[in-house]
């Protein structure tokens, strides 16, 4: 490695390192607020909290990285630009494709980090999580079920036990269960115990001697059914961290696993896209570190010509267009109407052939069209407004 490839990857790495500290927590902050939850009020150690957040780093990182590359490119050939080392360089030789072969080379790195936590890590640890959240929820504490008081930990239920002899046994249950508006009810029980199944990631509370109070089918009716043993089902995943945490079955597999369920599903004539659709993102998203460590250092020698603002916005609407790029291609692939390996590779193709597009003309040292397309806009505006009052000047 010549000493100008080891510069400039020196140039990258702090760019790159700010931006996965920084778009790593920008991501973290909705599980901060609820593990730090779990922390205070349920009585959660700080280990268990930080092997939980541990878990779910691969799959924030397979996001992060990509995104970090770009704004590391676009940040060091931007500091290259402004200190004029990049004109230094291009009078002894050196071409802008030559000078962005060590950002490629550093690109393709981290696509080697971003496939491995992509492929691998990321659902070896998701499923790691999900048997740690049962772990914790078998105690009393991260439950949160407490005697004496009204407990809202769960998600639109709320239960309140006279006593709790034990971890899983409580004594004059009260349950208010709001989870469904149209059917809300109201539960008393004598006794009832609370089991884990971590197959399924449930609760069941079992209940003896009570009965199951709420609205009829008119608005002053009311109805009330007794029962000797009833089984109230709860969420967990959902409870300790939200809806989301709760829906990623698919994540959690491997890729032979979701490889083997699609063709079982196509079999059966069910709806398989959505599946294979989640297999072949695994290898698009991490395709992306080279799509950005293309497009950055062309956006990075732009701000200097334009600005430090409008570089950074530039790369800004392209995290914008490759995340809408990249829903609408999983849309169109999990609805059927396009191949979803083709459809998942949308916005490596669109962002990658703008990449080339920036090199080329960048190489050539002419403008890259953006300016042409700004002024041409504000042309445009002002053609359309009224001319009447000149006009009428010009008559007079």
């Amino acid at each position: 490695m010549k000493i100008i490839d080891r510069y400039i990857i020196k140039e990258l790495f702090p760019p790159f390192l700010l931006g996965i500290l920084l778009f790593t927590f920008v991501l973290l902050i909705n599980r901060i607020f609820k593990l730090t939850e779990l922390i205070i009020t349920k009585g959660v150690s700080l280990l268990d909290a930080a092997r939980l957040f541990s878990y779910i780093m691969p799959s924030l990182l397979t996001l992060t990285i990509p995104m970090s590359v770009l704004l590391a490119a676009l940040v060091a050939f931007g500091r290259l630009s402004t200190d004029s080392e990049v004109i230094a360089l291009k009078a002894t030789g050196f071409s802008l494709p030559r000078l962005v072969a060590p950002v490629m080379a550093f690109s393709f790195a981290a696509l080697l980090l971003t496939g491995y936590f992509s492929l691998y890590l990321g659902p070896e640890k998701a499923r790691t999580f999900k048997r740690d959240i049962i772990f914790l929820a078998k105690s009393r504490a991260a439950i949160g079920i407490d005697e004496g008081i009204f407990n809202d930990s769960f998600k639109d239920v709320v239960i309140y036990a006279q006593k709790a002899p034990a971890a899983n046994e409580m004594e004059g249950v009260f349950i208010s269960d709001e989870r469904s508006p149209d059917e809300s009810y109201v539960i008393i029980a004598k006794k009832g115990v609370l089991d884990v199944d971590p197959a399924t990631g449930y609760a069941f509370l079992d209940l003896t001697q009570g009965s199951i109070h709420k609205k009829g089918a008119k608005a002053t009716s009311y109805q009330e059914i007794t029962f000797a043993h009833n089984t109230l089902s709860i969420n967990l995943y959902e409870k300790l961290l939200g809806d989301d945490d709760a829906k990623r079955g698919k994540r959690e597999m491997s890729l032979g696993e979701l490889k083997s369920i699609a063709m079982d599903m196509e079999k059966a004539g069910a709806n398989h896209y959505p599946i294979l659709t989640e297999y072949y993102n695994r290898f698009s998203i991490p395709l992306a570190c080279v799509i950005f460590g293309m497009v950055g250092p062309p956006l990075g020698l732009y701000a200097r010509r334009s600005g430090k603002s409008t570089g950074m916005t530039v790369a800004v609407a392209v995290f914008a267009v490759y995340y809408l790029l990249m829903k609408g291609g999983e849309n169109i692939a999990a609805s059927g109407y396009m191949h979803p390996l083709a459809a998942v590779l949308i916005p490596n193709v669109v962002i990658g052939g703008f990449g080339v597009y920036l090199l080329v003309k960048c190489t050539h040292e002419s403008d890259f069209g953006i300016s042409s397309i700004a002024g041409g806009i504000v042309s445009g505006l002002r053609r359309l407004k009224p001319r009447s009052g000149r006009q009428g000047g010009r008559r007079g």
